[in-house]
């Protein structure tokens, strides 16, 4: 029984050593900044490293431990990039990044240029493209003498030969990361760890390398441990592990074979004593047991305490990173002039408005009255922060001053699609080579929402109005008020609260609640109908037949005659296989079955190419035809930069009340 107990103590010691040790955050190492200050007033500089910080962090559990972007526009342009350890945690990562972010910004205020390192991450901003290319300056050597070694001589040929190999290795490895281990003593391996940002060459990674390592090698007499640290690289020396064993670049040889696993004795008594009763081993294993395992417990719930404070704290330096000043803002809009209002609706007004660096801006100045609130006001500027596509608007910012709520957006100047398709005259701009163009832009944005981005976002508002079409009339989706934020790996949601559009609700949501990203591909499906007919959904629902778009579309390929269905302003440019594909991708997308629907990644795939089959379609949702009231907004330019279109906040769908309903 004492063995027994003996083991238990040496069981909950170890988890107890353990959950001390996990609690340990990054290690700073050192800081460095540059001389020169930001420029005289600029607070757009400043400005752009704070959404810069935001873009890193955004970004630091989706590119393999390294990341570089750009904020802001010349000459206030912010350059920055961070580097994660080969073998960190992308979790971990993040969390480096965060803090070495806030950190940089206590340590190096006002300043053009800056870069800090921790024994996890490095973080390095500059005015100054810093892209590409390989720097060794500034550099920081460090020495620590934890305890001399012997043999001084062999030691260093050791080290020498040690950071020479795994200089190679990681310049020629594809993550440019290595790792290397070698036995000095019995008693002590040497640990090594090599490592250059990914971007620059193999060949100066191994310069770079080969200097630090140089000049690493300078001191090694009674310093155990050595960090080289260079903006392009890092190498470092050690003799107790620093880094996980594990990795897949490192050759760790392998570790060896365990001895036979022998009974734990208790050493015998002394001669001439008797030894210890099983109730005298009790009295003292079992407090000490006790001791140590609430000892674990309480450091294991104390981690999690700092963590969940460490994420609470990070959301709110993300939160802060973003924030304008109102006096920024109103110099930007001219104090908010009439002559800059571009769209106004039920949300409020939008306002062009210019940085003193020349970039220009869409402020979007929510009304108190707006459905949007507090919670979904910070949902927008929380998603649309982390969220960097193509296809997606960027949000630059927000402004929160007493009961002012401002989002700060990049400006588009072709104000949004339903300003084209829907008017006869601006019709005529979209030839079909621009609308198909335009349909699988908004797809590809789609698919980057459901399943490329690292969160799952339903945007579920998605329509004409909140695409925003740039110089080049490529489409970037608005508007993420309504957006939810769901499970990877979640399926059917529900919820009390109906918000959205009539006119692109799927009915298993306008009628029951239920959403899933499913409820995107219908609102897509319209949307292609929309664009291919120039045809509101909804503009049909007062014929004698109340027909609407969907059944309108349904009876012409039920007809075989689905290019009656084409904008006839399409007649010179269009390519009936396109039209007819896209007709019919549109027509699986508003499937009555959601099941039915296909995803976004299936919904691409059969916009990319013509040689993929597509499946009949089943009979369309019809619930549409039979709304009883609307009122549609006259003014066509909305959304984050355009106009709203406002659906009464009662209406009858096939003889169910909804009253419940929050339309934007």
């Amino acid at each position: 029984m004492a063995d027994s107990f003996t083991k238990i103590c040496f069981v909950a010691l170890f988890v107890s050593i353990f959950s001390f040790a996990g609690s340990a955050e990054s290690e700073f190492m050192y800081s460095l900044c540059s001389n020169a200050t930001s420029l005289a007033g600029n607070s757009v500089y400043t400005a752009n490293i704070d959404r810069l910080f935001s873009y890193l962090s955004s970004n630091a559990t989706e590119h393999d431990g390294f990341f570089n972007t750009t904020a802001g526009q010349e000459p206030s342009t912010a350059y920055g990039l961070f580097l994660c350890r080969g073998d960190v945690h992308p979790e971990d990562c993040r969390d480096c990044i965060n803090l070495a972010a806030a950190e940089l910004t206590l340590l190096c205020p006002n300043k053009t240029s800056a870069i800090i390192w921790y024994d996890e991450c490095m973080l390095r901003y500059s005015n100054q493209s810093i892209f590409s290319s390989m720097d060794e300056k500034p550099g920081v050597d460090l020495w620590r003498a934890n305890d001399d070694a012997t043999e001084l001589d062999r030691f260093k040929r050791l080290v020498a030969t040690v950071m020479k190999n795994v200089t190679t290795r990681a310049s020629n490895a594809t993550k440019k990361f290595a790792t290397e281990e070698a036995t000095f003593t019995e008693f002590r391996t040497l640990y090594s760890l090599a490592q250059c940002t990914p971007d620059i060459s193999g060949q100066d990674c191994y310069k770079c390398l080969q200097d630090a390592v140089a000049d690493l090698l300078f001191d090694t007499n009674g310093n155990t441990s050595g960090f080289a640290m260079r903006p392009s690289c890092t190498t470092q020396y050690q003799t107790f592990p620093f880094y996980n064993l594990v990795t897949n670049e490192s050759k760790a040889a392998p570790p060896p074979a365990s001895p036979p696993e022998q009974p734990l004795l208790l050493p015998p008594p002394p001669p001439g004593k008797k030894g210890m009763s099983s109730q005298t081993v009790l009295k003292i294993v079992v407090p000490a047991v006790v001791f140590l395992v609430l000892s674990g417990f309480l450091c294991t719930s104390k981690k999690l305490i700092a963590r969940r404070n460490r994420k609470d704290g990070m959301k709110d330096r993300a939160m802060k990173s973003l924030q304008f000043d109102l006096s920024i803002i109103k110099d930007a809009t001219d104090n908010f002039a009439e002559t800059n209002k571009i769209g106004a609706g039920g949300f409020g007004s939008v306002y062009k408005g210019m940085f003193p660096d020349g970039q220009e801006i869409a402020v979007k100045r929510l009304s108190s009255s707006s459905d949007q609130g507090t919670d979904e006001f910070q949902t927008e500027v929380v998603l649309v922060a982390k969220l960097q596509h193509r296809n997606l608007v960027k949000l630059l910012g927000y402004c929160l001053h007493r009961k002012e709520r401002m989002l700060i957006y990049e400006f588009v100047p072709n104000k949004s699609l339903d300003h084209f398709i829907f008017d006869p005259e601006k019709q005529r701009q979209l030839d079909w080579s621009q609308r198909c163009k335009i349909i699988k832009g908004i797809a590809r944005g789609l698919l980057y929402l459901h399943s490329d981005s690292r969160l799952k976002i339903i945007h579920r508002d998605l329509k004409a109005g909140n695409i925003l079409l740039d110089e080049d009339m490529t489409p970037k989706i608005s508007d993420f008020g309504m957006a939810k934020l769901v499970g990877e790996n979640k399926g059917l949601q529900h919820t009390e609260r109906i918000v959205g559009t009539y006119g692109y609700m799927p009915p298993e949501y306008a009628i029951h609640g239920r959403f899933s990203d499913k409820s995107d591909v219908f609102s897509f499906g319209i949307l292609t109908l929309e664009i291919v007919s120039g045809k509101r959904n909804t503009s049909f629902c007062h014929s004698a037949d109340a027909e609407n778009l969907l059944t309108y579309a349904w009876r012409h390929w039920k007809n075989g005659t689905p290019l009656e269905l084409m904008d006839s302003t399409l007649r010179d440019s269009y390519v009936s296989n396109e039209v007819v594909r896209c007709i019919h991708i549109g027509l699986l997308c508003v499937q009555d079955n959601r099941e039915a629907r296909p995803t976004m990644a299936r919904v691409v795939t059969m916009l990319s190419s013509s040689s993929v089959s597509l499946p009949l379609p089943q009979r369309t949702a019809f619930f549409f035809g039979t709304i009883t009231e609307e009122k549609v907004s006259t003014v066509d330019y909305k959304s984050d930069q355009s106009t709203s279109t406002v659906s009464s906040s009662a209406v009858t769908v096939n003889a169910a009340s909804i009253t419940d309903l929050f339309p934007r």
